[in-house]
Parts: C-alpha cells; sequence; structure tokens
C-alpha cells in the first residue's frame, strides 16, 4: 500500500506559507499521497495573499482558522493543526516558510527507511534559503545542545558538520534533539505523544525530545538535505512572520505555566527561578495526558544525550552532537 503523509503546520501570520504550500505540492513526487493540516492564524487587517484564497487547490489540504488576538501561542497551534490527522503512515511537523528539493516526499520516506527502525524520528534544523527559492547546499546540518538558559531551560543549536557532498554521510546520523520546525516520523507518534496545548514555545524541542525517546521513538538526522527553513537575518531581513510574543502583551502568562510545565516533566522544578515562575497545582493540573512514556526512563535519556536538567551539565559530546553511546555528565 502507498505510504501517504500527514503534514502539519502552524502558521500565525505568515506571508509565506502559500509559497510554500504551492512549493511542497509542486515539488512532490506525489501529491496526492499528502494529507495537509494547518492552524491559520490571520489579523483582521491581514492582506488577503496570505490568506487560503492564495493556497493551493489540493483536495486533502485542511484549514481550521483562528483570530491572531485569539492564538495562545505555537504549541497550541500545533496541537490543533494535529487535529487533522487521521492515521496516515508518517507525519510531517513543520513550519510555514519552507522550501523542499525535488522529490522531497519519496526522499524523506527512503531516509527514514534508511534508518532501518520502526521507531525512527527524523528531525533537524533545516539549512535555510533566500526567497523565493535559493538553497543553502553545500554542509548537512546535526542538532547539538547549546546552554541552559536563565529559567533553566535547555536549548539547542544546528552544527554544519558535514561539508557536501564529499563529507556526506551513508546514513542517518543518531542524535537525541528534535527540532519543532522540522520533524518526520511514524504516523502513530501523533496518538502516542500529542502536543501538549498548554505549551508556548520555549521548552517546546527539549520537551518533545524526552517524551518522544522515553516512548520508545530512536531520533536522526537526516543525511541528505531535504527541506529549507526561511530564517531571519542579523539585520532583520528574511522571515517577514508576525511574532506571537509582539502582538500579545500578557505573553509571558502564557510563557510561564509552560516553562513550569516543561520543568515539572524534567524534574528540575527545584532548580527554576520560582520567583519569576510562581509555579501552582493549577499549571500542571492535565499534564499527565503529556507525560513521558515507559519504554525508557528520563535518566535513560540523560545519560544517552548527556545531559542532566538538575545539574544544568551539558557534556563535551552533547555541544558537538555526538551521540553514539550517550555520557553521564
Amino acid at each position: 500500500m502507498r505510504p501517504t503523509i500527514f503534514i502539519q503546520i502552524a502558521a500565525y501570520r505568515d506571508p509565506d506559507l502559500p509559497a510554500t504550500l504551492h512549493n511542497l505540492l509542486a515539488m512532490a513526487t506525489d501529491p496526492a499521497r499528502l494529507h495537509i493540516g494547518i492552524c491559520l492564524q490571520l489579523a483582521e487587517n491581514d492582506p488577503a495573499d496570505w490568506d487560503a484564497a492564495a493556497f493551493p487547490d489540493h483536495p486533502q489540504l485542511s484549514v481550521i482558522r483562528y483570530a491572531a488576538r485569539d492564538s495562545q501561542g505555537a504549541c497550541w497551534a500545533r496541537h490543533q493543526a494535529q487535529q487533522f490527522f487521521a492515521n496516515e503512515t508518517f507525519v510531517l511537523q513543520i513550519d510555514s516558510h519552507m522550501r523542499a528539493v525535488r522529490d522531497w516526499d519519496e526522499l524523506l520516506i527512503q531516509t527514514w527507511a534508511e534508518c532501518q527502525d520502526p521507531m525512527a524520528v527524523l528531525s533537524v534544523y533545516p539549512n535555510g534559503f533566500e526567497p523565493p527559492c535559493e538553497l543553502q547546499c553545500d554542509r548537512l546540518p546535526v542538532m547539538a545542545a547549546h546552554h541552559f538558559d536563565d529559567y533553566g531551560i535547555l536549548k539547542f543549536q544546528g552544527i554544519s558538520r558535514y561539508r557536501l557532498p564529499e563529507q556526506q554521510p551513508k546514513a542517518p546520523v543518531p542524535n537525541a534533539f528534535v527540532a519543532g520546525g522540522f520533524l518526520f516520523g511514524p504516523g502513530g507518534l501523533v496518538n502516542l505523544v500529542p502536543y501538549d496545548p498548554k505549551l508556548y514555545f520555549y521548552g517546546e524541542e527539549i520537551s518533545l525530545s524526552v517524551r518522544l525517546w522515553t516512548h520508545g521513538f530512536n531520533i536522526y538526522c537526516p543525511h541528505r538535505l531535504l527541506l529549507f527553513h526561511l530564517y531571519k537575518t542579523s539585520n532583520g531581513e528574511g522571515d517577514l512572520s508576525v511574532q506571537h510574543w509582539s502582538d500579545h502583551k500578557d505573553w509571558f502568562l502564557l510563557n510561564r505555566r509552560s516553562l513550569v510545565r516543561v520543568h515539572a516533566l524534567l524534574d528540575s522544578l527545584v532548580q527554576a527561578p520560582l520567583d519569576r515562575l510562581s509555579p501552582t497545582m493549577d499549571d500542571v493540573d492535565d499534564l499527565n495526558l503529556y507525560w513521558l512514556g515507559a519504554e525508557r526512563s528520563l535518566d535513560d535519556y540523560q545519560r544517552w544525550a548527556g545531559v542532566h536538567f538538575k545539574n544544568r551539565s551539558i557534556s563535551q559530546p552533547a555541544l558537538e552532537g555526538r551521540f553514539s553511546g550517550g555520557s553521564e555528565p
């Protein structure tokens, strides 16, 4: 049976979303296998060419709309988009400003198969592109730990390790961290590890990494370039989408609850800045719905990833994005 791909996209006031959708369909080997679910968040005065009228005509494209003023952040929007999942073979989570190589759908499934692991999840911070479609193809990125921020949340970095084409790995590269803007794996992970709608943005990636790992999924970085992301440059050019926190003056109320939930999940609340977060039981009342898995423990993950959440320590291999067996920092 032909494998299908559910693509979930959270789009907040993003002018590039229509171009992203047109590109994905135009560059796919088999557009009919793509089922697309979008959480579209627009303001009343946003231009019409950001809206669904500018989307490609695709029979399996579903949209749920919210006024931007009612949005509760990126993870909440990802959760809404995820509700369109209909037991497709694979799930692909991406951002709303992306480009793809030709035959990306076939190559993505092939890359996943080359993991030789039915529990494989592919994820990485993709290389960038310059509009309309100038792709950065000279290096292959991997994920790595970066630092613990002021709230005790582990942040990641992308490392351009391999020069292409001469250093291209022969297979996907084992890793410990996922990127929210490019994640591909078996469709069943949607039901096993559903998105927590009460996360805001910060802490999304580390909490999802740990949840996937403890549910038995194994994380890999693709060994070939497949998707590309529109990044803002140092002078502010590039991605022209509006950020949620620039529209919502009370965004920290959502972020505060989110940070409490992440620390509770990672058993690191004692190290969080409690005076700034003021945690309450209401912050975690339904966290059991988005908890760790039972296949592997939190300690198992920390050993594999080379990090420790309570100690805020990071091993040198984790900083370099090398995960051949993990090490206790």
